[in-house]
Formats: C-alpha cells, structure tokens, sequence
C-alpha cells in the first residue's frame, strides 16, 4: 500500500525582524525593537515586535503613535515586504542542503514535503534532529508543524500550533480546534461562516458537502476537500539560481570594512549553503558596500585554493580587506559569487608514502593553503614563485610570477645536474683555484633574440672545497652558480 505523503509547514512570523536583530549584538537586542506597516488607509501600526516590545505591553497591530507614547525608547523601523521575501528565499537555500522539496509561501513561510526523507536520516526523529540542527544555526523564530495535507500543515503552523505527529488522528483533532479567524480564508468567507454559527475548523468538517455547495459555493468544496485529505494542488517547488547574489541591510552606517566582518559572516554562510547544495567549490566573489549616494564600492576577493567552507573563507577574507579602506559608510553589503569548480573527491591510504598520489595531492593542497594566505596578507602580486621556461640559457630558464597556483610535482625539463643556488649575474674567476670534476657540458643558444651564448659548463671545486658550476667561454671563466 502506497504511503501518503506528509508535509511540514515552517513558520516564521517575524521573519524580517529576527535578521535585523541577528545582526546587532546583545546589548541592542535586548531594547524593544519593532517593524511597522503603513498599508490601506489607517496609519503606520506594529506588525512585528521583539520580545523585549512585547514585555513593554506592545501588540501586533497597535498604532505605532500609541507603540511610541507606552514605550518611549521603543525603535521603530519601517516594514518591507521585498526584504523579508529575499529573507525567505535565502532561508529556503539554507534549508536545500537537507530538503529538496520545498516550496515558498511568501512572506513568511516554507513548506517542506518530508515523507521521502526519512530514508536519508534513519526515520521521522531523524528528519526532525536534522532540520532542528540546521535551524539552530539561524536566529530565527520558527513554528513547526506537521500536515498530512499542504493546507493542513500550514493552517496549524500559522496558528501557531506547533505539532510534528505524523499520526493523521492527532493532525485531524488539532486542525478541528484552529478557529475560523486562522483558516486561511478570505474575510468574506469567514464572516459568513461566523454568522451561520461556524466559530471552528471542525464544525466546518462535520457538515455534508452538498450542504457546503449550496450554502457556500464551491471553492469552499476545495478547500474542505483540502483538510480531509481528498485534494493535494501541486507545488511549485524551489530551484536555487545558478549563480550566488546576497545583501544584507546593515540598519546603521557602517565606516570601516573591519566592522563588515560580522555581517558578512551570515553571507558566507548562505555561500556555503549555496556550494554545498551544488558540491561546488568558489575561488573569487565580489563584495560590495553600498553607500547613501555614491556607486557601491567593489573589493574582490580570490583564493589561491578552491574553498567552500565559510570558515576558511572568512579567515582569508579577512586578510585581505585589512588592506582595503572604506572611504564613504556603507548601508547595505551584498557578495555576488560566480567563479565555481567542481569539488574533486579524493581517498588515501591509511599508511600514505610519499609515492601514493593522494599523499602528494595532499602535500600539494597546505602548500596552496599557505600560498593563499600569504597572497591575502601581502597582495596577489606580492607573491610569486618561478615558473620553468623551455630555454636552455640558464639565467632565462625561469621566470617569476605571480598569482601562479604552487605545484609540488612539476617535472623538469633539464635532468642534468644544475645548482640550487644560480647567481644573478656571472662572476669571472681564475681557473687555476679550481679543480674540475664533471664536465663539459656545451650550452649554444640564444641566437634568436640578440643574446647568444655559447658556454662549456663544468661542476668543479675551489680552494675551499665548495661545489661551484663554472663555465668557460671565448677563454675567459666564470662562476655561475653553487651547489648545496
């Protein structure tokens, strides 16, 4: 017999507040804080308080003059519903890494289809530890309940009855106690529900639907149909975008790019959200600060080793914006990120040796950590290493660059001996206090770019008993470079 689906409906009934305070520290947290609308034709009223607001006495719905004269301190600031629609969808992309399934309600809810989940996380406990550890992580104020239809479960959520039974006979029982007021329906149809005596979800139920036609037309057939169980419309469900756009209000002006990092901590959080979903890796994004009146400023950051934790980003993020300035305060900061890799799996043994591939690759990714901090504390360009040329000149077998990735298992082009330690220009030397030991080795080259030479390369030792490579040419000797 096929299994009925279940659903989970997530309520966030301030969720626009809750991420402006998640960015203020505790102190400023604690004063009453809240949002106000001013839609229709009555005044600004309160539509989101903090408990601190609602400790005062203040109430949803309160005019904002009478907010202002109970609770002199009182901050208010003004609501916006293209905010916390953003707010919503980025708390869906949090939410990806564990649900597929989800489907926005804006403003201020997230439904998630969970029956195929408990698979994945070993049952119906598991799916719940799961999605609590995730929302643990976000500051937010979330009521959850469980739904054997979509309607239901968010007609019980946005009550504020947080039930997660899978059992349909709790579901069903809860669902009969919610009030007209909490279904969902239009005004309209509420108040003529109240006045045929209908004050409940369950006395709605336990009339006939041909009674239910005729009194009340046939969208409220649907939506009875809905709360029985009989009728599931389909979702739209989330896709997240292809390529990573965030900002976040700052709520106050912001001077320096130091003051920026706790901010933009929650947005390489959702960047990691954002990699994790997709098993990508980023290696460069932009932030910008925008300002009052002047063009945003832009710093762009990159790594010399594809990231996705928000941690290692954030350290090296750090390091670099101590070498930026903010010259004007910015408002708002936003991070746009679309340069990705493909994350590579990777094995060892667990007795490595410096032959196994996995070791060296290991060997290979802290020495690229390492280059990537130093990159982020000195400059991109302060930073470089050599790079083998095919030339056999030696003072043009190399050259410096920077911005190069480090590779420990580079194979070079020359397999005779050459020393570790080349002059940077030739120094002439009497033969006599040398004794040759290897040699010669005939270098002819150069003829094409007006800088022949044509060299007999010895590796020899001096009076001192050092290892020196010198070279004779046109009769004349030289030193070129020592051995270790």
């Amino acid at each position: 017999m096929k299994q009925p689906k279940l659903w989970w409906f997530l309520s966030t009934p301030q969720l626009l507040l809750d991420e402006q305070l998640s960015l203020q520290s505790q102190e400023q947290q604690q004063q009453p804080q809240v949002l106000c609308s001013s839609e229709g034709q009555r005044g600004p009223y309160v539509v989101q308080a903090n408990a601190a607001a609602h400790a005062a006495g203040i109430r949803l719905g309160m005019p904002a003059v009478s907010a202002s004269t109970l609770v002199p301190e009182l901050r208010q600031r003004d609501y916006d519903a293209k905010r916390e629609a953003a707010v919503l969808h980025r708390l869906a992309q949090w939410l990806y890494q564990d649900i597929a399934h989800i489907a926005l309600y804006p403003p201020q809810g997230l439904l998630l289809e969970v029956q195929h989940l408990q698979l994945l996380y070993g049952g119906y406990q598991g799916v719940q530890q799961q999605l609590q550890r995730r929302l643990r992580r976000l500051a937010v104020n979330v009521v959850l309940a469980a739904g054997y239809n979509p309607l239901v479960a968010r007609i019980l959520a946005q009550s504020g009855c947080s039930l997660l039974s899978a059992e349909r006979e709790q579901l069903q029982a809860a669902l009969a106690r919610v009030s007209i007021a909490s279904s969902l329906l239009p005004a309209q149809q509420q108040q003529q529900l109240q006045d045929a005596g209908i004050v409940q979800l369950g006395d709605l139920l336990r009339l006939p639907v041909s009674e239910l036609g005729a009194r009340f037309g046939r969208a409220m057939i649907s939506y009875v149909a809905q709360l029985r169980g009989e009728l599931c419309p389909p979702q739209q469900y989330f896709e997240p975008p292809a390529k990573f756009r965030e900002r976040l209000d700052l709520l106050t002006e912001v001077a320096s790019w130091q003051q920026l990092l706790f901010p933009l901590r929650r947005l390489l959080q959702q960047l990691e959200a954002f990699l994790q979903s997709r098993q990508l890796s980023v290696t460069a994004f932009v932030l910008l600060a925008h300002h009052r009146k002047e063009t945003p400023t832009r710093v762009r950051i990159a790594f010399a080793l594809p990231l996705w934790r928000s941690r290692d980003m954030q350290q090296l993020v750090q390091l670099q914006l101590e070498r930026q300035r903010l010259t004007t305060p910015a408002l708002e900061l936003s991070l746009h990120a679309d340069e990705f890799s493909e994350r590579q799996a990777s094995t060892s043994n667990w007795f490595p040796n410096k032959q196994d591939v996995h070791y060296r690759q290991q060997e290979e990714r802290q020495l690229q950590r390492l280059f990537g901090k130093l990159q982020a504390r000195l400059g991109e360009a302060a930073v470089q290493q050599a790079q083998a040329l095919t030339d056999w000149r030696p003072e043009a077998a190399q050259s410096w660059q920077a911005g190069a990735e480090p590779a420990l298992s580079a194979k070079p082009e020359v397999t005779l001996p050459r020393p570790v330690w080349l002059l940077s220009e030739v120094e002439p030397i009497t033969i006599q206090d040398w004794q040759l030991h290897w040699g010669p080795e005939r270098i002819q080259s150069g003829w094409w770019d007006g800088h022949p030479v044509d060299r007999d390369y010895f590796i020899a030792i001096d009076s001192e008993q050092r290892q020196g490579w010198i070279f004779k040419s046109q009769g004349a000797w030289y030193l070129h470079g020592w051995f270790s």
